[in-house]
């Protein structure tokens, strides 16, 4: 048992530097995790910055969504180079850290779970071949048709 604790112990500070050290490099707010890369390629962007941003902002749900759109497809063009040649497809997952009531012992927010809000998807051959000049869009720029962004969640209350 206490072999398999330390086990446990030793992946999660492996696990956490790797995203400490990603996020460092990353010029989108937050963390990001390449969780896959053949295949189906998945990365996992903790968005709670940008949402957080969102919600002190009071954005209308259309422009929160557009902004976290143009934000997962960021993400997308620095974990694409990291992917596998032979990957179909490239995901997003957008998630991030709800946040409770404050606690009365510590004074500090609680954490109350994590929201999956939304996942991004393209094929792998259309993010390497930058159909689109995807990776050069603006922040008012309409991300092109073949790009995949399906809300599965909600934001915070605004």
């Amino acid at each position: 048992m206490r072999l398999f604790i330390t086990a446990v112990a030793v992946v999660l500070v492996v696990c956490v530097a790797g995203g400490a050290s990603w996020a460092e490099e990353s010029s989108i707010p937050g963390h990001v995790v390449l969780a896959r890369a053949e295949d189906d390629a998945l990365a996992i962007w903790d968005s709670t910055p940008v949402v957080s941003a969102i919600v002190s902002g009071k954005l209308s749900d259309a422009d929160a969504k557009a902004r976290l759109e143009r934000d997962a497809l960021r993400v997308l063009a620095e974990v694409q180079p990291k992917v596998a040649s032979s990957a179909k497809t490239i995901t997003v997952r957008v998630i991030y850290q709800k946040i409770g009531d404050v606690s009365p012992v510590y004074g500090t927010p609680t954490f109350a779970g994590v929201e999956r809000y939304a996942t991004l998807k393209v094929k792998a051959a259309d993010a390497a071949s930058d159909r689109g000049k995807w990776k050069e869009l603006g922040d008012k720029a309409t991300p092109p048709a073949w790009v995949e962004f399906d809300v599965v969640g909600e934001l915070p209350p605004r």
